[in-house]
């Protein structure tokens, strides 16, 4: 791609290439086909980064002759958008392929179709603008709040009808395209008729997800990136993964050291809804000794720790011992079916502590409305229990309850934005002296609303960002969810 010549363009062209110049490409990944697809997450380069997605999909539609696939992420000043691949425009691809993980993704959307002059409705949109194709994990929890704005969604995994989605995309007019993806039962095209299944099931050992790129930043900067396990097995009440993704499924690991064998790198990140959950840890841990591995891992089960994969995450580098209790009281554990005990967290402090750990992170959920001030106040004793183990550094982060479509607790509202901000107030009054942060009580709500959106209330913002900005629109969701949760 030519360098471009306006100041503005060359700083947003710059940033692109800073970030493409910080990655290590492990395999190579074909750019020369004819059907030019832009893979965007719409969300900033060090959260795109943070996922898979962002690198396997492109490597799976890439797997076909035909495609060639690029990688966009969301920045708010830009303007142009630049592939990192080639730092060609986004004007310049057909196809749109849309990677939503996150509901507050939505208005970054909206923002990238909005500077490239791209309806948002389908139904306004002509032949000549680009395909806009959307999919990732929000098709798990809302059905409907993408089908306003995108000509196509596909709902779930995409290795089920990988040959028959890629095959779609060749098609040589726009209507050609969209007839061959209404054929996918996993696939919504609006303008023809609706998606009959979420596709699932798909055995990861056919494919086994991993990245062909490592970037240098995110949540596993310099790690090669490997999904050993999809699904969950637990039944947690807030969570997506064990109502929505079972069976849980897992890479055989014969399947990870052949990976290992194959590839010239010695970091992984592995991913998995809690890596304490995989059959044969214990095999897996002799792969990543044998071939002197670094791994970094996405979450652990504290009931189900060991000391030998503690002692391999210290090993690799790691000086932080992270857990999710959720909640500091048994009581509201049990409302949110986490299913662990006090004794089990202590146990998990203490194991982390003898292993020279001194420093815990913690990861809670507040604003259920059975919550009571004790509750609150349990979670500062399990912040003066970390402190009498030893622990030097105590980070206690907060996030309130947002019920989800698709979770046992979809049915739940969110509690009232000034409930919230007076249980909010109450925590960092009692845990005054530890590391506390607090998840944004109105991105929260934000999130809540959107994902308990219908089609006509989706269609309404639409036209109400035709002719406002960003910041409006995100203030209007706000107002709305903040009216509904009172």
């Amino acid at each position: 791609m030519r360098r471009p010549r306006r100041p503005q363009d060359f700083l947003e062209y710059e940033k692109v290439l800073k970030f493409k110049e910080s990655e290590k490409q492990i395999e190579e990944t074909e750019t020369k086909g004819d059907v030019r697809v832009a893979l965007v997450v719409p969300s900033g380069y060090e959260v795109a980064a943070s996922g898979l997605a962002f690198h396997y999909v492109q490597k799976l539609l890439n797997s076909h002759p035909r495609i060639r696939c690029e990688r966009f992420f969301y920045d708010e000043t830009f303007k142009k958008f630049y592939s990192l691949e080639t730092q060609t425009p986004i004007d310049e691809f057909s196809i749109w392929l849309f990677s939503v993980s996150f509901e507050n993704d939505f208005s970054n959307l909206l923002d990238i179709l909005k500077k490239k002059d791209v309806p948002l409705s389908w139904k306004e949109r002509e032949d000549y603008h680009p395909i806009i194709i959307a999919g990732g994990a929000v098709t798990y929890l809302n059905e409907e709040f993408l089908i306003p704005v995108a000509d196509a969604v596909y709902y779930g995994e995409l290795e089920k009808y990988l040959d028959l989605f890629t095959e779609a995309l060749t098609g040589e007019t726009k209507q050609e395209i969209l007839s061959s993806l209404s054929r996918i039962p996993a696939v919504e095209v609006p303008s023809l008729k609706e998606h009959t299944e979420i596709a699932a099931g798909v055995d990861l050992n056919d494919f086994l997800p991993h990245s062909s790129v490592v970037p240098s930043l995110g949540v596993f900067p310099g790690k090669l990136l490997v999904e050993v396990g999809r699904g969950c097995i637990r039944r947690c009440a807030f969570c997506i993964f064990g109502k929505n993704l079972k069976p849980a499924r897992f890479v055989k690991p014969e399947r990870f050291e052949e990976l290992v064998r194959n590839t010239p790198y010695r970091e992984y990140g592995l991913i998995s809804a809690t890596i304490t959950d995989y059959p044969w840890l214990e095999d897996l841990l002799d792969t990543v000794e044998k071939y002197q591995l670094k791994i970094s891992v996405s979450s652990l089960r504290l009931d189900r720790l060991s000391e030998r994969l503690l002692r391999t995450l210290k090993d690799s580098g790691q000086r932080s011992f992270t857990i999710a209790p959720e909640a500091g009281s048994q009581r509201i554990r049990d409302i949110l079916k986490k299913d662990i005990t006090d004794e089990q967290i202590e146990n998990a402090l203490k194991l982390a502590r003898r292993l020279d750990f001194d420093r815990v992170k913690m990861y809670f959920i507040y604003g259920l409305e059975e919550e009571t001030e004790e509750d609150l106040e349990a979670f500062k004793k399990l912040g003066d229990l970390a402190v009498r183990l030893g622990y030097r550094e105590v980070h206690m982060s907060f996030n309130p309850l947002i019920p989800k479509p698709g979770t046992e607790f979809e049915r739940r509202k969110m509690e009232p934005v000034d409930v919230l901000r007076k249980k909010e107030k109450i925590l960092k009054d009692l845990l005054r002296g530890f590391r506390v942060d607090f998840e944004s009580i109105r991105e929260s709500v934000v999130q809540y609303t959107i994902a308990h959106a219908r089609k006509e209330e989706v269609e309404s913002w639409l036209k109400f960002f035709e002719k406002s900005d960003k910041k409006s629109l995100g203030k209007l969701i706000y107002e709305e969810g903040r009216k509904r949760l009172c």
